[in-house]
């Protein structure tokens, strides 16, 4: 007769029982993937240790239920919730496997179902916004070919994961082919999100060639990673962590360097200029929003889902569900430029 049969759990805290679980997580996802389940989970460990519950076994349908019904009230996105919900149950399914918790309680978990405007988040930089962002970049003799500018620029052309920006190293940029190669290398800390089925070469316009020349010879840090790999982007400690770049990200999509503040506040004098406030701007932008623009923005250009899917390393389905923000208009224009003189009766051959 095992634990549960007998009625008795093993006694096993919250936090110990995340700790287990990301511990098993690590063995057959990536890094990436392991650091969002416990994003996702550090909401339930501090909600639990507030409520007292010591040991996951004191866990019931009613404390979970409760938990959701908090997060709600947080007035966050769907998704939001949605995504914590599932890292809950998959944690109570960890739990239930060892018998830490009931073997039924995962199934007590709701998590909700999302309309396709909810499941994606709304916020990307806007094609419009990213075109005058970087005609100011190119133009301008201050910006032109800083970190901010070159990072941008590759982000926005390829519609590249940050993971994936981050393990370029200076051999895997080609400027007289204007390539990038993004190759999967665990062993020496840049695994890419879908390992060797992400490794891919990427074309990339004069342009960006242009602001990536620049920054290699005015800005970049000519450092060697701790593996001894000269990282593409680099600075004074070698290749950049996830939160320089997206220090970069925040502070090199913020609108104020080329036009008047959006909020009304001045750029001299704004905090939200500073790095490690930048993210709270409204109007900044992170990696994957650039990404989730771009995205749309090539679909938008014409370019056929199934080669937009090849670039940026995403199945045609999710780019579909997650990716295509495109309006119900847009996509009818596409459809009839596409397939108007295929459907053109005088035309049949």
């Amino acid at each position: 007769m095992n634990q549960q049969d007998s009625g008795r759990l093993r006694d096993l805290s919250p936090r110990e029982a995340r700790r287990r679980f990301l511990k098993r997580r690590e063995q057959t996802q990536s890094p990436a993937t392991v650091r969002s389940y416990g994003n996702r989970l550090n909401d339930f460990i501090l909600w639990a240790e507030n409520e007292n519950i010591e040991s996951m076994s004191d866990l019931t349908g009613w404390e979970i239920d409760d938990y959701h019904m908090f997060r709600e009230a947080q007035d966050i996105a769907p998704a939001t919730v949605r995504g914590t919900m599932v890292a809950v149950r998959q944690l109570l399914l960890y739990c239930a496997r060892v018998e830490v918790v009931d073997e039924d309680l995962p199934d007590k978990v709701d998590i909700p179902t999302l309309s396709k405007e909810q499941a994606s988040s709304s916020d990307r930089l806007e094609t419009e916004n990213a075109k005058a962002l970087l005609n100011f970049y190119r133009d301008s003799t201050t910006y032109f070919g800083t970190a901010w500018h070159a990072f941008v620029e590759v982000a926005w052309h390829t519609g590249a994961r940050l993971g994936g920006i981050r393990a370029l190293d200076m051999s895997d940029y080609d400027p007289e082919a204007q390539t990038l190669e993004f190759r999967h290398q665990p062993t020496v800390g840049t695994p890419l999100k879908n390992k060797e089925d992400g490794e891919r070469v990427v074309g990339i316009g004069s342009s960006v060639v242009e602001a990536l020349e620049m920054y290699i010879s005015r800005e970049r840090d000519n450092k060697r990673d701790d593996y001894g790999r000269e990282p593409l982007f680099s600075c004074s400690q070698g290749r950049p962590s996830r939160s320089t770049f997206r220090g970069w990200c925040y502070l090199g999509t913020q609108p104020c360097i080329h036009q008047p503040c959006p909020h009304s506040a001045e750029r001299h004098t704004c905090k939200l200029t500073e790095r490690n406030h930048a993210s709270k701007c409204p109007s900044s932008r992170s990696p994957h929003m650039i990404r989730t623009g771009s995205i749309s923005w090539q679909l938008d250009r014409g370019v056929p889902i199934d080669l937009v899917a090849e670039r940026v390393n995403a199945a045609p389905d999710t780019i579909r569900r997650y990716y295509d923000k495109s309006t119900e208009l847009e996509k009818f224009r596409e459809r009839r430029q596409r397939i108007s003189t295929k459907l053109d009766i005088d035309n049949d051959e």
